[in-house]
């Protein structure tokens, strides 16, 4: 016992001299601190400090109908926390400004003050785009990070209602002027870049907008998107965003849940295969922002396929669900195209329709993603719905199969009597799948929904190409096109005279090529934000100007694309006015994010104007 007491004895005097020792070394450190840098209070007096009043503000004018992108934050984080103690998934519940004495909601220079002189990060944000991604201002791990604080200004030159269209992921909480808004959870992607539509009050002068997002479990985005519009205009981007999709649960069993947007009032109708309505309700009052309008009791229907539709003032939209058992569904589906055994091109379109319907049902759920859950619901659904109408020949859209070589592709045409039908050739950007059946590009379903509705509108139809996909090359796109061609003219009436072309960004710049090569096949060409001063071996497209020969083209490109530079545009545009082409160029200040999905409208309209023989 002595001796160990006399061992004891010995570590404490050692820790006490080593103690003693690591004092004297951080005394002569200080001073050294002091004589060469200042003491540390002084470091942080004389270090700059962020402030609200660097924060530049957001202008809304009275009369403003546009859409205003907010890109300049303020921004406080990412707060901390020990994912070994405390549960990942529960992060976005910390309230981390709370150690610091300031409630959520609301930042003022003191609190922002406060929060620098104590260590937080606080540091401003000016972004080109609309969507800001917070994982690019993250050094080191990021499993330990919680969430971000944002504030931005909006000065309102009077009183006005306003719509906020938001979006964000994996969690985020809004509040205006310290009232909150919206809470939303377990939200992995940004799939509509404008997801939840809230109506505000602004008041004149300055107005606080806070925002909270965490990460949570997320790795894919730590994303926040925010906009400003008229309640009209709110209005109208709902419409187009949310048709075929404001049904919250797609699959339906015993309740019709229905996300309204900015519409407070509306009326909800759900429709049988003949067309009798079988059940219905309106909604007066209700912000379905904190809860959807809800229709109960429909377990006493049929299983199958129902048409919904949302009646919001003199506007309706509509979207097909399933009720019932979607995997008996698919079961008997399968059935029936397994027995017939003809190999003629619409037992095979039958075949890829099935594949897709079957790789969307075998996907796992995500009990943990509300949001992902009404996304893959959808698809299985809309595709689900495509099979079920190609099964009776009145399919409109549809996944067809060429060959020579073989694929595979999406077709939409709404009027098999038209005699002469206008063919659109859609080519996609860079895509990293190798099959069109199982790409994220054919659920896209918002983009695809909204330029057919375009079609619709304007008189054409049109084809979505794949490209082969990851294996992309200007060979192999001329080569599907040209069996897409060939195969559409085997069962419709294509006008082999007016077939136009148009894509985006790396999409535009594979359509330019494709013209170089086959200037006389298309009528005219349109291109959001088109790559023209790059490229791979298939070439560059300002260097194959003179190929393109002399088709109208039209092209729109934001000063603000940070994607796509808007130079390549105007040295496009340029490089073809020397030879005399026929090219119209739209410039405006927004960037690659696209809030509103019928951005495509002005190019439909082009190629509208050119079939009727206008300039």
């Amino acid at each position: 016992m002595k001796q160990r007491l006399t061992t004891a004895n010995y570590e404490l005097r050692k820790s006490i001299d080593n103690l003693i020792t690591f004092t004297f070394l951080l005394s002569i450190y200080m001073v050294f601190a002091m004589l060469f840098s200042g003491c540390g209070r002084q470091q942080i007096e004389r270090r700059e400090l962020v402030s609200l009043t660097d924060l530049p503000q957001v202008d809304v004018s009275a009369e403003t109908d546009s859409v205003i992108e907010i890109k300049s934050w303020l921004a406080v984080g990412p707060f901390t926390f020990n994912p070994f103690f405390s549960d990942p998934a529960l992060s976005f519940d910390r309230n981390d400004l709370k150690r610091y004495g300031i409630r959520e909601g609301m930042l003022n220079d003191a609190n922002i003050e406060k929060l620098q002189k104590r260590g937080a990060g606080v540091f401003l944000i000016n972004v080109p785009s609309p969507q800001l991604k917070l994982l690019k201002y993250i050094s080191g791990k990021i499993e330990n990070k919680s969430n971000y604080y944002l504030v931005a200004r909006i000065h309102s030159s009077q009183s006005r209602e306003a719509t906020l269209i938001i979006d964000g992921s994996n969690s985020y909480a809004v509040w205006l002027n310290e009232d909150k808004l919206l809470e939303v959870r377990g939200k992995y992607n940004l799939n509509k870049a404008g997801d939840r539509f809230v109506n505000v009050s602004l008041k004149e002068g300055e107005n606080l907008l806070f925002v909270k997002v965490g990460r949570v479990t997320n790795k894919r985005s730590w994303d926040f998107i925010c906009a400003i519009t008229s309640l009209q205009e709110g209005e109208r981007i709902f419409r187009v965003n949310y048709a075929g999709d404001f049904v919250v649960n797609p699959i339906v069993n015993n309740t019709l849940d229905i996300y309204a947007g900015p519409y407070r009032n509306g009326r909800i109708e759900m429709v049988d295969t003949g067309g009798q309505i079988v059940a219905d309700g309106s909604f007066e009052n209700l912000n379905t922002n904190d809860k959807p309008f809800t229709i109960s009791d429909i377990n006493r229907f049929e299983d199958g396929f129902y048409k919904t539709i949302l009646t919001v003032g003199d506007e309706r939209i509509e979207q097909i669900i399933y009720k019932g058992n979607y995997a008996e569904f698919v079961k008997k589906t399968k059935a029936i195209i397994d027995k017939m055994e003809s190999n003629s091109p619409y037992v095979k379109d039958l075949t890829v329709a099935l594949q897709r319907v079957d790789h969307l049902h075998e996907q796992p759920g995500d009990p943990n993603s509300p949001s992902e859950t009404r996304f893959i619901n959808r698809n299985r659904v809309f595709w689900g719905y495509s099979l079920h109408r190609l099964l009776n020949n009145d399919a409109e859209t549809q996944l067809m199969t060429y060959e020579n070589p073989e694929g595979v592709f999406i077709f939409h045409h709404t009027n098999r009597q038209q005699q002469s039908i206008s063919l659109i050739i859609i080519v996609p950007f860079t895509l990293e799948g190798s099959s069109l059946i199982e790409d994220w590009y054919t659920s896209n379903l918002d983009q695809i929904e909204t330029d057919n509705a375009l079609a619709d509108e304007y008189g054409f139809a049109v084809a979505w190409i794949y490209a082969g996909g990851k294996n992309y090359s200007a060979s192999k796109t001329e080569k599907e096109i040209a069996a897409v061609i060939n195969r559409l003219n085997s069962e419709y009436n294509i006008d082999n005279q007016r077939l136009y072309i148009m894509g985006d960004c790396e999409g535009g710049r594979r359509a330019l090529v494709q013209l170089s090569l086959y200037p006389d096949r298309y009528v005219a060409y349109a291109a959001v934000s088109p790559i023209t001063l790059s490229g791979g071996n298939d070439g560059i497209p300002i260097e194959l100007v003179s190929q393109m020969g002399h088709i109208p083209i039209l092209i729109k490109h934001g000063t603000n694309d940070d994607m796509s530079p808007v130079e390549n545009s105007r040295r496009f545009y340029a490089e073809a006015k020397k030879y005399g082409m026929p090219v119209k160029y739209i410039e405006n200040e927004s960037s690659h994010v696209h809030i509103n999905r019928d951005f495509h409208r002005f190019a439909f309209e082009f190629f509208s104007r050119i079939a009727s023989g206008q300039k």
